[in-house]
C-alpha cells in the first residue's frame, strides 16, 4: 500500500508550538490522510503529531544557557537525524528554533528529503550573512512578516510571507466583558497581566523582579489585580511557589489554561518579556512596556551583533518606539513599577499603542495555512492534490 503524505515536524517553544498547530490545521483540510511525526508540544500533538521527544529539550534561550545544555541538544539532534533519515519524510518543516533545525534541515535536504523552515531567523536584526548558509539548507522559507522577503530573496532563497496566524485567530475587537465574566472579575476592576515568558530560565530571571514592582504598585494602586498565563503547569507551579515564598499576599491569579488570551483580554495593561507575548498583546489591544533580561554574557554578546534599537516585536514592526522597552538592568522593579503608573494614568500613551496595534493587526491578517500551502506547492515541495 502507497504510505500517506508524511511530513515531519520541529518546534522548539511555546509559540512553536502554536504556529505548527495551525499549520497542521491547514495541511490536513487539503491532504486528509497525512500524517505528521517530529518533536512538538501539547497543541501539536492534539492535532496528531508523532512527537517522539519532549519539546521542553529544546526550549533554550540565549548564548550563555545553550552551552550548559549543549551535549544533551546535540545527541538528540543527532537522534533526530538518524530517524528521519530512516523514515525518509516527504517534507521536513522546522519551525523556528534555527540553531536546531537549521542543521536539521541541512542533513535531510543532502539526503534527499525537501526541507521548508517557518518563521525566518530574525536576520534583519543581526547577522544577515547568516543567509549564505540558510540557502543550502533549505527549499523555501515562509515568513510571519511582510518587510522580511526582500531580504530573502536578495540571497536567492525562496521566500514567502504567509501573515502570522495570531492576527487571524485574534479578533480584532477583543471580548473583554466575556473574558472578565469568566474569571469573575468585576468590570470596573484595575487588572494588570504579567507575562514573564514561556520558558523555565525566563521565568526564573524576571518573575521575581515582577512580584517586587506589584508591591511597589499596590502602594499606588491599591486595588489593583494581576493576572499571570502560565505556559505549562510546571511553570505555574514555579510562580506559585515564588509567591507562597512572599508571604502568599499579593493580589496574584495564575492562569493555567487558555492563560494567555484570558490575561490579556481582561487587562488593562501588560508588562511582557520581549518576544512573541509583546506581539501577542499587542494582537488582542493591551496597552504595554516590554521588559527583557538575559545572562550578563548573552547581554554582552547581543550588544556587539545586534543592529536595530528595539527588541520588542510592535516597535520593530512599526519602525518606531511605541512601546516602553526596559533591557536587562533597566529592568528593575522600581523602573516597572514607574513606567506601569505612567501607562495607567496616561489616556494619550494608551490611545497611541492601541492606534498603532490596530493598523500593525490590519497588516499581519492573512490565511497563513492557505498562503503557506500555495507557497509551498510552488516550490516543488508539496503536491498540488491532495495524497
Amino acid at each position: 500500500m502507497q504510505r500517506p503524505l508524511t511530513v515531519a515536524m520541529v518546534a522548539g517553544e511555546a509559540s512553536g508550538d502554536q504556529l505548527a498547530a495551525d499549520l497542521m490545521v491547514a495541511l490536513r483540510q487539503h491532504y486528509p490522510s497525512i500524517r505528521f511525526v517530529g518533536i512538538g508540544g501539547p497543541r501539536m500533538q492534539a492535532e496528531g503529531l508523532e512527537s517522539w521527544y519532549d519539546m521542553n529539550e529544546l526550549s533554550v534561550m540565549g548564548f550563555a544557557e545553550v552551552v550548559g545544555r549543549l551535549p544533551r541538544l546535540l545527541k538528540l539532534r543527532r537522534a533526530l537525524i538518524a530517524r528521519l533519515r530512516l523514515l525518509q519524510p516527504d517534507l521536513f518543516i522546522g519551525v523556528d528554533a534555527p540553531d536546531f533545525n537549521f542543521t536539521v534541515e541541512r542533513e535531510l535536504k543532502a539526503s534527499g528529503v525537501p526541507t521548508v523552515h517557518y518563521v525566518g531567523p530574525s536576520v534583519w536584526a543581526w547577522r544577515e550573512k547568516r543567509l549564505e548558509k540558510i540557502r543550502q539548507c533549505v527549499d523555501g522559507v515562509l515568513l510571519l512578516f511582510p518587510f522580511e522577503p526582500p531580504l530573502y530573496e536578495r540571497y536567492g532563497i525562496p521566500a514567502a510571507y504567509v501573515g502570522h496566524p495570531l492576527a487571524r485567530k485574534i479578533p480584532m475587537k477583543p471580548d473583554r466583558h466575556g473574558a472578565r465574566a469568566r474569571l469573575g472579575l468585576d468590570e470596573s476592576a484595575q487588572v494588570t497581566a504579567l507575562l514573564p515568558g514561556s520558558r523555565h530560565g525566563e521565568v526564573q530571571r524576571i518573575f521575581p523582579v515582577y512580584l517586587e514592582a506589584i508591591a511597589l504598585l499596590r502602594q499606588v494602586y491599591p486595588e489593583m489585580q494581576f493576572v499571570v498565563p502560565a505556559a505549562s503547569d510546571a511553570l505555574a507551579d514555579e510562580m506559585a511557589a515564588m509567591i507562597d515564598a512572599r508571604g502568599g499576599r499579593l493580589p496574584v491569579e495564575i492562569l493555567r489554561q487558555d492563560g494567555m488570551a484570558l490575561a490579556l483580554q481582561v487587562a488593562d495593561q501588560a508588562v511582557v518579556f520581549s518576544g512573541t507575548a509583546s506581539l501577542e498583546a499587542a494582537l488582542y489591544k493591551c496597552p504595554m512596556i516590554i521588559t527583557a533580561k538575559v545572562s550578563p554574557l548573552t547581554y554582552w554578546i547581543a550588544k556587539r551583533l545586534v543592529k536595530i534599537p528595539w527588541v520588542g516585536l510592535p516597535n520593530v514592526l512599526a519602525g518606531r518606539e511605541i512601546v516602553p522597552e526596559l533591557i536587562q538592568d533597566e529592568a528593575r522593579a522600581e523602573r516597572i513599577a514607574v513606567k506601569l503608573g505612567q501607562l495607567v494614568v496616561d489616556e494619550l500613551r494608551r490611545r497611541r499603542q492601541i492606534e498603532a496595534f490596530e493598523t500593525m493587526h490590519e497588516r499581519l491578517r492573512r490565511d497563513s495555512g492557505r498562503e503557506a500551502i500555495r507557497a509551498m506547492q510552488a516550490w516543488g515541495v508539496l503536491p498540488h492534490e491532495p495524497a
